[in-house]
């Protein structure tokens, strides 16, 4: 009997993950984002130009922030660069600068949480992502699929202890909502709801993103939010 259970339960975990890797990969083909494999993404966030190139081995993020000196007036151009989410530089006017550990940790970590959420949903196929598919949930009166990613510690970064839930549409598989915990920077949580932003080959999101008081349940949030318990913290808009 304890065999045939654990068979059981093997054919059930195989069948879950394989539907959770088939919402993953028709909801990248609903935003059209195979074709980050194509070409290169510019856009601009909170006054920076970011740059997602997913054509080339490694794949590169940058960030560019240009400015005039306050005393010469000259132009300085910074720039952030970082391969495979791992390895980083910064430099100014095109030389490198030495940073510390700390500081090189922290400006990584920020420039990789802006590639990531660009990239949804196509991030949840990276090697790190630890996919769970979780019973749909109903948010605003509409059924939603659901998917739990968390991510190892190998290959998850420093930010591998966060936890999300994403929510698809069930017929065309956009995603409509997510919500997450994060612990750097003193944690916290978070839920976003979605807006779509056709662009190029692209169906990019923009996000109302909203604030719930630490250790939240996340599982929790979708019915917060429709009961307006939820701080809306800022809208996330790209160019």
């Amino acid at each position: 009997m304890n065999r045939l259970f654990t068979l059981f339960f093997l054919i059930l975990l195989s069948s879950c993950r394989e539907e959770a890797e088939r919402i993953i990969e028709s909801s990248i083909e609903y935003h059209r984002f195979e074709n980050f494999y194509k070409e290169p993404v510019e856009f601009k966030f909170r006054e920076s130009t970011y740059l997602i190139d997913r054509t080339r081995s490694p794949y590169l993020y940058t960030k560019k922030i240009q400015r005039k000196d306050s005393i010469t007036g000259q132009p300085i151009i910074q720039i952030d660069s970082l391969w495979n989410s791992t390895d980083f530089k910064r430099s100014i006017n095109g030389k490198t600068l030495k940073l510390s550990e700390e500081d090189e940790a922290r400006f990584s970590n920020s420039l990789n949480s802006v590639a990531y959420f660009y990239q949804l949903p196509l991030p949840l196929k990276d090697d790190a992502a630890i996919i769970t598919l979780l019973k749909n949930t109903f948010i605003e009166g509409k059924e939603y699929l659901t998917l739990k990613a968390s991510f190892s510690e190998d290959n998850g970064g420093t930010d591998h202890e966060d936890t999300y839930r994403y929510y698809f549409d069930t017929s065309t598989y956009a995603l409509s909502y997510l919500s997450y915990d994060f612990h750097i920077n003193d944690g916290g949580v978070r839920f976003r709801k979605a807006y779509q932003r056709p662009q190029g080959n692209f169906i990019f999101l923009d996000y109302d993103n909203y604030k719930a008081p630490k250790a939240t349940p996340l599982d929790s949030l979708p019915l917060l939010f429709e009961e307006g318990r939820l701080e809306l913290l800022s809208k996330i808009i790209s160019e």
